[in-house]
């Protein structure tokens, strides 16, 4: 009835449970809870007035037999401030033929306290680590489930079948009871009878600050008072013959009551079988779950009515009111700066922005310093006859290298830019010629380098206020900070500041509410940030004028194009078709070009920085070639050393089986 009842609900079914204290004469499955006083009796084995199994802990439904725990090994460490560390070791055996996502642990935490109706015992679950040596998911879930802390283990999206190896840890605060003659006792139940599998390999040890005087162990239905072995001593142990379904085990250690410190139990007000431990006054935590949720909300919304308003402002382009876009005012004309606006229309201009190289002009158009744009920039220097450029057809390195060697530039070629210069001077670092796979695993540090002086290039020639990476990535920054903070709070803080709201009456946590809001802040920061980078009006001028040209290489005709000047105009425009994505595009014109040159009996020259087998497909072969330079070229730079190219629940509830906390669990 039990099983049908949680079924219909969708969840386990927690009852309330009857207060009694243990002694190391009860049985495994005698639902008590130690105190100070003295001992009383349990209740036996098929006593008319013990309340159903069910009534100790959430409801099981039945699963496939072959659903198990193979082994459980639990290790306890009694701290002399009475908690205990629990480690549970678990080979879990999920159903033949089945996929399951992990496991379930049901732990104690709220237990009766002498019969009260208004006060009950807590014990506080923390430090929860969950580790598998077989590799299963491990991501970890706590909800509660009545008087039990519900340790979900595994990931939503992951399955698991067969068998699989867990380790879960824990910490439950004083759990230990002084029995008011001289001694203290911990009284665990290993296992609670309202656990619906079998559980095989069943032991336990347990370590306290001094050693232990006596060691008692107990196993079967509840009330059962069969013993099991015990061995007390500093580490005393405990062997448990299997267990059947419905079947638990208690372990019990006494010690000298001078090996601890001070044993006062937790007590709180409130229904020992309410939803979690409370740690304020209902009253209090209603008005901190009201606060929590205002937090929620408000946040998000503060986060984006300032950046819209700072991305409004400050985030969008300026632009010289009155001027044909892509011009600048002349020598003392003054011209007023508006901030935003539509997009201009832009006019056809046949050649790139005076003094703006390819590098620059991929910058200023997408706000980014591009792998695109350095290798570009590699294949307008040797353009303007600093390096040639030739694929290794000679076999000696591998069949996609490249070989690089550094020329005299011509006379008239003007001095390079800084980003230029250190680019140039160090992929010749190590001599006048070098195959570009020589430059693997080396070049990162460039990189970074040269990009670096890209964003500084762009800020003086006035294009920028600042540098725009520097801009996205202080509020990016801070946007992933918010999101650490948040997902942090979960992980660390979950346990202890959920208890907070525990007896608010809000149907949802205002715990998540309030986490909720934090990382929905910090995604809007993230998002508006990027946008925060704007270009200055003369940065907008260039824009224009990169924007007019990329019209140009995309729309070009072989007739406006003169022979003799053909190889000339390919070259010195092909790094910037490469920045704009369109060198093929590009090529395939002066294929044309070359076509009519050749009826007319003219021979288009070669490239001289690009050696290859121009004849074999002339400008294509070249544009071609680039782009498999330009894409092996991005791989090198890059290269650092070493890197390299629903189901529902199913599972039982807990049990007190005579002592404080206690687990159980199964399969989801």
């Amino acid at each position: 009835m039990w099983a049908v009842l949680a079924a219909v609900l969708g969840g386990p079914v927690a009852l309330a449970a009857p207060s009694a204290t243990p002694s190391a004469g009860a049985g495994a499955a005698a639902s008590v809870e130690s105190h100070t006083t003295a001992p009383q009796a349990t209740a036996p084995i098929g006593d008319p007035t013990a309340p159903p199994m069910a009534a100790w802990g959430p409801a099981t439904a039945v699963l496939p037999a072959e659903e198990q725990a193979d082994r459980l090994s639990t290790d306890f460490q009694v701290q002399s401030d009475g908690s205990v560390i629990v480690t549970e070791s678990i080979r879990w055996r999920f159903p033949d033929g089945e996929e399951r996502h992990g496991i379930l642990r049901n732990v104690k935490v709220r237990a009766g306290y002498r019969d009260s109706e208004t006060q009950y015992r807590y014990y506080e679950l923390t430090g929860v680590t969950v580790t598998s040596p077989s590799g299963a998911p491990t991501d970890i879930a706590i909800s509660d489930v009545g008087a039990y802390r519900q340790i979900r283990v595994g990931s939503p999206s992951l399955t698991v079948s067969g068998t699989a190896d867990y380790v879960v840890r824990f910490r439950l605060g004083r759990i230990v009871n002084d029995i008011g003659d001289g001694t203290a006792e911990f009284y665990y139940n290993v296992v609670d009878t309202s656990n619906g599998f079998p559980q095989r390999s069943v032991s336990a040890r347990v370590t306290g600050p001094a050693a232990a005087t006596r060691a008692a162990c107990f196993h079967g239905p509840l009330g059962s008072t069969t013993p099991c072995e015990a061995t007390p001593g500093a580490t005393s142990t405990f062997a448990v013959p299997d267990l059947e379904a419905e079947e638990g085990a208690s372990v019990l250690t006494s010690y000298p009551r001078d090996a601890f410190g001070d044993l006062t139990p937790d007590l709180r007000e409130g229904d020992v079988d309410a939803s979690s431990g409370a740690l304020v006054s209902p009253d209090a935590a209603r008005a901190l779950g009201w606060l929590a949720i205002g937090l929620g909300i408000l946040l998000p919304l503060l986060a984006g009515s300032l950046m819209g308003l700072l991305v409004w402002t400050r985030g969008r382009d300026e632009q010289y009111a009155g001027l044909t876009p892509g011009l600048t005012p002349g020598v003392g004309q003054v011209v007023p700066v508006v901030v935003g606006g539509p997009d201009p229309t832009v006019a056809v201009q046949f050649t790139p922005p005076a003094g703006v190289q390819p590098g620059m002009l991929g910058t200023i158009l997408d706000e980014q310093v591009n792998l695109v744009d350095v290798t570009a920039t590699l294949v307008d220097l040797a353009v303007r006859g600093h390096l040639q450029i030739a694929r290794d057809d000679q076999g000696f390195l591998r069949p996609d290298d490249w070989v690089l060697t550094r020329t005299a530039p011509p006379a008239t070629t003007g001095a390079l830019a800084p980003y230029e210069q250190v680019l140039l001077d160090s992929v010749f670092a190590t001599g006048e010629r070098v195959a570009l796979s020589q430059l693997k695993n080396h070049f990162k540090p460039t990189l970074d380098a040269v990009e670096r002086l890209m964003y500084e290039e762009v800020v003086q020639r006035g294009w920028f206020r600042r540098s725009p990476e520097r801009q996205r990535a202080g509020w990016v920054g801070l946007g992933s900070v918010l999101l650490a903070a948040g997902v942090l709070v979960v992980f660390l803080g979950w346990g202890p500041l959920s208890g907070l709201f525990a007896d608010a009456g809000f149907p949802l946590s205002p715990f998540w509410v309030l986490i909720g809001g934090v990382v929905v802040t910090g995604l809007l920061v993230r998002a508006l940030g990027r946008r925060m980078a704007a270009r200055t009006a003369p940065g907008s001028a260039v824009l224009a004028q990169a924007r007019g040209f990329e019209r140009y290489i995309a729309t070009a005709e072989a007739n406006q194009i003169r022979w003799e000047e053909a190889q000339d105009v390919f070259s010195r425009f092909l790094p910037y078709a490469i920045v704009f994505g369109l060198a093929d595009r590009w090529a395939t014109v002066f294929e044309e070009v070359a076509a009519a040159a050749a009826a007319a009996g003219h021979v288009v020259a070669s490239p001289t920085w690009y050696v290859g087998n121009w004849s074999a497909g002339g400008f294509s072969h070249v544009a071609s070639s680039m782009d498999s330079f330009s894409t092996v070229a991005a791989g090198t730079f890059v290269s650092t050393p070493g890197s390299s190219g629903s189901s529902g629940f199913s599972g039982g509830g807990g049990f007190s089986g005579g002592g404080g906390g206690g687990s159980s669990g199964g399969s989801w």
